[in-house]
């Protein structure tokens, strides 16, 4: 689903637990995508094709799946990167992520290209994309998020849902590392926020009130 210039959201709505994926089409050298998140590739309970999927819906919005060039994922659990494994080995794409998360995707049978780290993400494409990378604890270590400001887009992995949180209690998970992250992103001025995954609601808030409210909400109990 485009949501503005190129800019895609592919919100999961599986019967099985898989995430909610994005895509910035063009923003590559060579016009190629960056996607986040592109989750399992096939959902452990109920054996959803869950890549398969979402390729179909990169296809209906006029994109190719093949052409993506470089996959970010928010953090090692395998319902956000077991899928990127796949690109990686099928389409040549990159994979970025933060450092201290490698070792469960290594698990999964990949590798990561780039090791994100706090700063600026400049995409180049004939004119410049830039995204700014948090890293943002909690539920995992090596949990980023993905800010861009020029659009004021929020991509915030399992961070934060609509009026809940990710949980913290799987191995590296720390309540009061996750409590400073989602403290660190209610500062930021945001107007479109995907969530990770479509839990009580499709996952994705639009309006900077209504993103205002749902961190307020969830500030007020951690």
């Amino acid at each position: 689903m485009k949501i503005f210039d190129n800019f895609y959201i592919y919100l999961w709505q599986g019967r099985d637990n898989n995430c909610n994926a994005c895509l910035l089409a063009g923003v590559l050298k060579g016009g190629r995508h960056l996607l986040v998140d592109p989750g399992h590739v096939r959902t452990p309970s109920y054996r959803e094709p869950g890549l398969e999927k979402l390729a179909r819906e990169i296809g209906r919005d006029g994109l190719d799946y093949s052409s993506v060039g470089l996959v970010i994922v928010t953090h090692g659990h395998p319902d956000h990167c077991e899928a990127a494994a796949v690109l990686q080995r099928e389409t040549g794409a990159l994979v970025a992520m933060h450092r201290a998360d490698e070792e469960m995707f290594q698990m999964l049978g990949g590798r990561a290209d780039i090791y994100l780290q706090e700063g600026t993400l400049e995409l180049a494409n004939g004119s410049k994309t830039g995204l700014e990378i948090f890293h943002s604890p909690g539920h995992s270590p090596g949990h980023v998020t993905i800010y861009w400001p020029s659009r004021k887009a929020l991509i915030a992995g399992d961070c934060i849902f609509y009026r809940s949180t990710g949980r913290t209690d799987l191995p590296g998970g720390s309540h009061q590392a996750l409590r400073d992250s989602i403290e660190r992103m209610s500062r930021l001025d945001v107007e479109c926020l995907l969530c990770g995954h479509p839990y009580g609601h499709p996952g994705f808030i639009r309006g900077r009130e209504e993103v205002r409210e749902n961190f307020e909400l969830i500030l007020s109990y951690l």
